[in-house]
């Protein structure tokens, strides 16, 4: 029994995370000094040439680790800065307010990072980890940039192990 606790403290200790300068390392876009009234604005929720994805599946993911399937069309995201450490998302469908979400976070480094979420399921047979970490800025036009890093790792009977880790960064155009 203690040697498998030992394993589930080490392999929590050994998970790789993100920080917020690690996922600004390997953003594709360049950000702007961060200001409130450049994040302050509506923005697309559609990423060009790309249906499967939108702004607010995005930050959705930011409050629950489940899949968001929606229709993205005709939608926009408002995001007011409510706080230093607030962040209000509204989701719009044909001009008529269909969602809200609020995020916590703070400012850092010319980004709003949202802070992180985690769960982990710690069970002698099976040890899952999900983390999800967002920052957001804007670019030199006052597009929102995203920078997303997403890591899911398990652990099986101790021996079978697994999971995979992506960023992705995304442009959203300003309305």
């Amino acid at each position: 029994m203690r040697n498998s606790l030992l394993l589930i403290a080490l392999s929590i200790f050994t998970t790789s995370c993100f920080s917020h300068r690690g996922l600004d390392r390997k953003s594709d876009y360049t950000v702007n000094s961060f200001s409130n009234d450049k994040i302050n604005g509506l923005y697309q929720n559609l990423i060009p040439g790309d249906d499967r994805n939108s702004l607010w599946q995005d930050l959705y993911k930011n409050k629950s680790h489940k899949d968001l399937i929606f229709n993205a069309e005709r939608t926009q995201v408002e995001l007011i800065l409510m706080s230093k450490k607030r962040l209000k998302a509204n989701l719009y469908r044909k001009g008529r307010l269909e969602d809200s979400i609020e995020l916590k976070g703070k400012i850092r480094n010319g980004y709003f990072v949202i802070n992180r979420r985690v769960s982990t399921f710690p069970l002698p047979i099976f040890f899952l980890y999900a983390e999800n970490k967002t920052i957001l800025g804007n670019d030199d036009l006052g597009n929102l940039i995203l920078v997303q890093g997403q890591n899911n790792q398990f652990l099986i009977m101790f021996a079978l192990s697994g999971g995979d880790s992506e960023v992705i960064s995304a442009r959203y155009t300003r309305l």
